[in-house]
């Protein structure tokens, strides 16, 4: 169990980082939305943006959704399954809303036509709020384990 506890420690540390960067990203973007058409730079910025929001969606749901299941017990499921049994835990507020950014992550890792990816872009920019959110529940719901 120890060895567990110490791998979430280092995960929300690169939860953290990721989220920083992340935020970082979406300042250097939130100007870009409003534009029909976009500089090569600015698409640069717009897809570290996109790559970010799916690192940490998968950092999420990957390693932290998935080691807390871990910890509480629960065997190793479905991405659905942690991203419901998260819910469960009220670490996220609505499932559909992770299971449409699972899916988006998806999409990001696969998209090459151009005209998808404002889409993503306002997608993206939209739900960073819910990434948030989960890392702060999920730092919070985890403090029992350290406790016990």
């Amino acid at each position: 169990m120890k060895k567990v506890l110490q791998y979430l420690e280092a995960t929300f540390e690169q939860a953290d980082e990721g989220m920083n960067h992340l935020m970082i990203s979406s300042e250097r973007c939130k100007h870009f939305f409003d534009k029909e058409n976009n500089s090569e730079e600015e698409l640069i910025d717009l897809e570290a943006l996109t790559g970010r929001f799916a690192r940490m969606s998968d950092i999420l749901i990957q390693k932290i959704f998935k080691t807390i299941d871990r910890l509480d017990g629960i065997a190793p499921g479905t991405v659905r399954d942690r991203i419901l049994q998260a819910e469960k835990n009220n670490i996220i507020n609505n499932a559909k809303t992770f299971l449409e950014i699972r899916d988006k992550r998806n999409t990001i890792a696969h998209e090459y036509e151009l005209h998808s990816l404002k889409e993503i872009f306002v997608f993206v920019f939209q739900h960073i709020p819910f990434l948030i959110e989960a890392l702060k529940k999920a730092k919070e719901y985890s403090q029992k384990f350290y406790t016990t």
